[in-house]
């Protein structure tokens, strides 16, 4: 069934699907490769001294360091890098998918998932105490400030991971609603039925959650009232909570997305080591 932009809806031979398979499985590897290259430029970078810079006005934040709204958290150059990354992982999920509609789909989650291991590397995890210098594995490992690093973490929730897996779902619906089934009419309403698209439903809740019930800036009320400490606790368990329901749906949505999620729960464990050595220090 053609569709009104380059995919369509094709039939495959067996040996076709496998190797869609294995394209699969590469632009993940690509996609994680980059975030290693990532890591490992930011550390050269950050291991140079800074150049000396004429003196400026202290009171003025350069136009990239400033939040892209008023009251607004984020800056400007936070929001470029993470739609510059999104870019890139849209053309990995482009690249070679030839005019297969189901390729394109697939691509999206897959590469979206293939990134929790760095969401979960970037998370400030360790909220058991009230001192700030808690540092992530990314902040480590790059030498970047843990304040700086939980920035892209909200980011790269937002506007990278979670419009990805938003896009492969929606467009998995779309081919569903608009393929027929002998039995059910649409295979919308076979395929809702199975337990492999329920985890996926479920997985994607679960993400759009994540971003629903964030924190709110200056919350007190509900499960946030009490002291700053109490409040970070409650989000903390909270959030732990979602992104282990993520990772759980998405464990038994798809074989392909087991090893990130395993990926990402080793991470965490690390992660945790590293917020514990640099508070104890």
């Amino acid at each position: 069934m053609s569709l009104s932009w380059p995919w369509q809806f094709v039939s495959l031979s067996e040996s076709e699907k496998q190797h869609r398979r294995e394209l699969l499985t590469l632009r993940g590897y690509y996609a994680q490769a980059s975030v290693l290259l990532a890591i490992i430029l930011l550390r050269t970078y950050m291991a140079f001294p800074s150049i000396d810079q004429p003196p400026r006005d202290r009171r003025r934040r350069p136009w990239l360091d400033s939040p892209l709204f008023a009251a607004w958290f984020e800056t400007r150059r936070q929001y470029f890098l993470c739609l510059g990354w999104l870019s890139w992982l849209l053309f990995l999920s482009v690249w070679s998918t030839g005019n297969d509609y189901l390729h394109f789909t697939k691509a999206l989650g897959h590469v979206g998932l293939s990134q929790l291991p760095l969401q979960v590397a970037m998370s400030p995890a360790f909220y058991v105490t009230s001192t700030p210098r808690a540092s992530s594995l990314v902040s480590v490992l790059t030498s970047i400030p843990q304040p700086t690093v939980t920035a892209y973490h909200r980011l790269f929730a937002r506007i990278v991971i979670a419009p990805l897996l938003v896009g492969h779902a929606f467009c998995y619906c779309l081919f569903f609603l608009q393929s027929t089934h002998p039995d059910f009419g649409s295979l919308f309403a076979k395929r809702v039925r199975d337990p492999d698209v329920q985890w996926g439903i479920a997985a994607v809740s679960v993400a759009l959650s994540i971003m629903l019930f964030a924190r709110p800036v200056g919350a007190t009320g509900g499960i946030w009232k009490g002291s700053i400490m109490d409040r970070r606790r409650a989000f903390y368990i909270v959030h732990i909570m979602l992104v282990g329901a993520l990772c759980f749906g998405a464990f038994f949505h798809v074989a392909q997305a087991q090893a990130f999620v395993l990926e990402s729960s080793a991470i965490f464990l690390v992660n945790l080591g590293c917020c514990y050595k640099t508070v104890q220090r």
